[in-house]
């Protein structure tokens, strides 16, 4: 066990010997890079910090994340967490104040040790056990959300605020002419189209197409119109250092304080946790990646611990990147690494040429992103298997309604709970023979299926009845206690109780004490 651990809390580059295509690997790390700086900026907002902790969130724990990884997905800044983070720290201090930034640092180092906690109890087989109609609807959902995001910059909306996205569609569509700003829109039309356009003549380069044209469009649109008159978002200037190393503050009063942080570190963690293992999840399913699902849960926590001291807040995986990433070739952890470099020298050397990138440009890109993570064939495929449909439904509509966090609860929920369902269901088939009952007994016998025998017991009790139990997966206590009770009263009516087992089940039910007390029979499990 010691030893597993040890492994999986070093980095391993097992992956370099399956990397055949470096070069998409770079270019998918450049194009990852370019699409997590307004991500960046925007989430720094959101959790109340300045835009340099976002661009550090995306430097830093993206590079920690995929050292430590196995997959290629693109860890860093996340909507959720990111407004957790604001929701939890506010309380406490004042936006974006010298102490309001130390207690969200604390609150990380929080975070990254529950993480660490989870993975160290095995934590991410909780997850093995989610269906593929549940994976496919939070990916779904968080195409809608970040479609809806991406509204904000595409129309101008940066000031408009509200609750459900149907308000916002109606008020838009209500109030257009003096909402929606028309430059802004012409650039984020001419992002998309660029983006469909190179998706069907340049499929794998066709988000640098579309940023490309944003661009291109922004600065036709700056040239020949003022500032004042289009009012256009643009990215700005961004001070950030190279290697921003910070020592998070603790003392005695931070740490009395902190304990009101515990509930929602707790959250943080979990919500970032299990995003981030639903889209390792999807890599493993779609792509033939040798992903460790434990060495992933390590590599997010130990990336959410080290954050603070680089100036950074709490990451997770990031639907839209990694979406994009998988289409443009990234099958590796380089290409995270590669993205996380490629932040920093972009934000170094490059910065007076982001300067003028239009926020709308941006964000029409995310909309391509968003767009292409809802598969409507989806639909069609789970209709054949009514509880999965039922699944993908209700995470779809509860992330659109409720919003990410709670539809990746529900998700979680449905899924255990249809798979708690099925594994209680018997297989039974009772015949009749010259001597006796034969009841052949198929699945797992616990106490939430062992109540499926007792109506047969209780018909046939005065006669003898034989269970082959030689194809059922797992026996336990309750199951045992059943058989044992069954037996005595069986016997006080005259009946008898025979059980087939294997050689495994004869040690299981000795250990119990219990191999005296029944009649048993053994065979050979086939």
């Amino acid at each position: 066990m010691i030893a597993t651990l040890l492994k999986e809390a070093t980095p391993s580059f097992a992956w370099t010997k399956t990397l055949t295509h470096w070069r998409a690997e770079a270019f998918a790390g450049f194009v990852g890079a370019i699409l997590v700086i307004p991500q960046g900026i925007t989430y720094a907002y959101l959790a109340g910090l300045q835009p340099e902790y976002g661009l550090y969130c995306a430097i830093f724990v993206t590079l920690f994340s995929s050292l430590m990884g196995t997959s290629s997905m693109m860890s860093g800044p996340n909507t959720a967490v990111a407004i957790l983070i604001g929701t939890a720290v506010l309380p406490l201090a004042g936006r974006g104040s010298p102490v309001y930034v130390d207690f969200v640092f604390l609150l990380c180092m929080m975070v990254g040790l529950i993480q660490l906690l989870f993975w160290l109890l095995r934590g991410a087989k909780i997850f093995q056990y989610m269906s593929p109609g549940s994976i496919s609807g939070i990916s779904a959902g968080a195409g809608f959300l970040i479609i809806m995001a991406s509204l904000d910059s595409i129309l101008d909306l940066s000031t408009f605020n509200t609750t459900f996205f149907y308000e916002k569609l109606y008020v838009i569509i209500s109030d257009s002419l003096h909402l929606v700003n028309p430059y802004s829109l012409a650039i984020g039309i001419t992002t998309i189209l660029g983006g469909y356009l190179g998706k069907r003549f340049f499929p794998r380069y066709f988000i640098i197409v579309a940023i490309t044209a944003g661009y291109l469009c922004g600065l036709l649109v700056a040239f020949i119109w003022p500032q004042p008159v289009t009012e256009l978002e643009y990215l700005g200037r961004m001070p950030i250092q190279w290697i921003p190393f910070n020592i998070p503050t603790l003392n005695i009063e931070y740490l009395i304080t902190s304990v009101s942080l515990i509930p929602y570190a707790i959250t943080i963690a979990f919500i970032g946790l299990a995003q981030s293992l639903v889209i390792v999840r999807g890599l493993k399913m779609e792509t033939n990646q040798d992903i460790n699902l434990d060495k992933e849960v390590y590599a997010q926590g130990i990336a959410n611990f080290l954050a603070p001291f680089f100036s950074s807040f709490v990451g997770s995986g990031s639907f839209n990147r990694t979406r994009a990433n998988l289409s443009l070739g990234g099958s590796t952890p380089l290409s995270g690494i590669l993205a996380a470099i490629c932040v920093l020298i972009m934000i170094m050397f490059l910065g007076p040429i982001l300067t003028y990138m239009p926020m709308a440009a941006m964000a029409g890109t995310l909309f391509i992103v968003g767009a292409d993570m809802i598969k409507w064939q989806d639909i069609k495929h789970y209709a054949q298997v009514r509880s999965e449909l039922v699944i993908y439904l209700a995470t779809f509509l509860s992330i659109i309604f409720s919003g990410l966090a709670a539809g990746v609860g529900v998700a979680v929920f449905l899924s255990i709970s249809v798979f708690m369902f099925r594994i209680s269901q018997l297989d039974l088939k009772l015949e009749e023979t010259d001597s006796g009952i034969a009841l052949k007994v198929k699945g797992a016998l616990f106490y939430a299926s062992v109540g499926q025998l007792t109506e047969i017991f209780h018909e046939h009790s005065k006669e003898t009845i034989t269970v082959d139990l030689q194809y059922t997966t797992h026996i336990d206590q309750s199951a045992v206690d059943f058989f044992s009770r069954e037996s005595k009263n069986m016997t006080s009516q005259g009946g008898k109780l025979t059980l087939l087992i294997n050689d495994n089940q004869r040690k299981f039910l000795k250990t119990l004490g219990v191999c005296g007390e029944l009649e048993l029979v053994s065979l050979n499990a086939e």
